[in-house]
């Protein structure tokens, strides 16, 4: 990387000549507990295991049936074609490990890849860095969001200099096919207009701010964000497929008005905009369905969140959206499997609602204890959480008679939304009104049992 120079790679399979089986599980360890990988348990896993297999000799014989069947611990004929997610998750894998050589383990002189087309890793050793990147001065403003859009800019335009290097360091054919057109799009970007790439930064960057989505405040700067992405670029589709979203997710969670209706026309506009820009971009497609959602229109949601993913299966955010709008659609399935799909999150910084709504789809399925698990889950991994997430936890304990408990909910969720309108928002989010009493029911159920004096002994 930076002034690194490269020595010649080892095979996948054993640690290769000059890179010693403990410096591989020296590096691996680093790499685990390393900010990128922070949460993504089954990714670590993932790793470690194709790294072990190879160092033990077995790189050749790794295939997603031996991983399915070593890792996930589940047979490779059960199921939703569960060698698909060993697919998916190898990509993500490889984004991971770019993410992490290209972040905090910039400097590491033993690298590890898995390479596209197969899981045997592929160990690298490189000579330590010749120079060390100057510090940059911090910026300043007048306002909180002045300052704000000077950091996300200016770490926009470190990102754009920096992708701009890498992909001229990192062989191409490293990559898969939506990385390597990734890769391409940006450096085309950089060569045709700083500011457009940073545009395209920028507005990638902001769509890991959108949730909690219960936050008008965070929703309103991250609207501010994509705005001066547009104006950084008023060609790129994905400012406006940004905003989009975010003005959609805004009136969803705005009770019925005249401020709502003026919400959905903003976005609706902006989607449209994102469609003529961008007709052949996931991300333009999803955050017409969410639009259309908010409308309630969820068959057209639907719609628009399936071809989305036809056009970026990959893309987390197109799944987690499509997740989102099977659950409140009534899709219950759908949405786990779009949800499990996703499984991790892509990179450090994203915060993904997917393990809330696979707890959520488990709620409605009548696996009160599989939801519970998945919320706590959610909880300890830093998940976005909501009003939203803690009353279908305490509507799960108190379904499973753990009314102690829901009720221990209930108060928690009074605290820190004191007044939060939660049998509005429920009725409003889902296509049947009878799936939005199947929770708001049971919370009733336990608020009156607490409310009721105990019996006499």
């Amino acid at each position: 990387m930076f002034g690194g120079k490269r020595k010649k790679p080892s095979n996948g399979g054993e640690a290769g000549p000059g890179v010693d089986s403990q410096s591989v599980r020296d590096a691996l360890g680093i790499v685990v507990a390393s900010p990128e990988f922070h949460g993504a348990e089954r990714l670590q896993a993932f790793l470690t295991y194709v790294v072990e297999e190879s160092l033990a000799g077995r790189g050749e014989r790794i295939r997603a049936k031996t991983i399915v069947e070593d890792v996930y611990e589940r047979s490779p004929g059960k199921g939703r074609d569960p060698m698909a997610v060993v697919r998916v998750d190898a990509g993500r894998l490889r984004r991971r490990l770019k993410d992490y050589y290209n972040g905090s383990g910039a400097g590491s002189t033993l690298q590890i890849h898995i390479d596209a087309g197969g899981y045997a890793p592929r160990f690298e050793h490189l000579d330590p860095f010749e120079h060390e990147l100057p510090h940059a001065a911090p910026p300043s403003a007048d306002t909180q969001l002045r300052r704000v859009l000077v950091v996300a800019g200016g770490i926009a335009a470190l990102f754009a200099l920096g992708w701009f290097v890498v992909g001229q360091t990192f062989n191409s054919a490293r990559l898969t096919k939506d990385e390597r057109r990734a890769d391409d799009v940006r450096e085309a970007l950089f060569n045709t207009s700083p500011a457009k790439l940073q545009a395209a930064n920028l507005a990638e960057q902001s769509r890991a701010l959108l949730f909690p989505a219960l936050d008008p405040e965070r929703l309103t700067l991250v609207l501010a964000l994509f705005k001066r992405a547009i104006e950084l670029d008023p060609d790129y589709f994905g400012g406006y497929a940004g905003s989009a979203q975010t003005l959609a997710t805004l009136a969803i969670t705005s009770p019925p008005g005249p401020h709502r209706e003026e919400l959905e026309a903003r976005a609706a506009q902006r989607a449209e905009r994102a469609l003529e820009l961008g007709p052949a971009e996931g991300w333009s497609h999803s955050a017409s369905a969410l639009v259309a959602m908010a409308g309630k229109n969820y068959d057209a949601a639907l719609a628009q969140s399936s071809r989305a993913l036809v056009l970026s299966p990959e893309d987390v955010w197109v799944r987690n959206v499509d997740a989102l709008i099977a659950l409140f659609s009534g899709e219950f399935e759908r949405a786990i499997q779009s949800a499990e799909i996703d499984g991790q999150q892509a990179s450090i910084g994203d915060r993904f609602p997917h393990r809330n709504v696979i707890a959520s789809a488990k709620f409605h399925l009548g696996h009160y204890g599989e939801a519970i698990k998945w919320y706590n889950e959610a909880a300890r991994e830093g998940d976005p959480i909501s009003a939203i997430s803690v009353a279908y936890l305490a509507a799960a304990q108190q379904r499973l008679g753990e009314t102690e408990a829901a009720v221990g909910m209930l108060e928690l969720m009074e605290k820190a939304w004191p007044g939060f309108p939660i049998e509005t928002l429920f009725l409003s989010l889902f296509r049947d009104k009878g799936h939005a009493l199947e929770i708001t029911s049971a919370l009733e159920e336990a608020a009156s049992a607490h409310r009721s004096p105990a019996p006499p002994r």
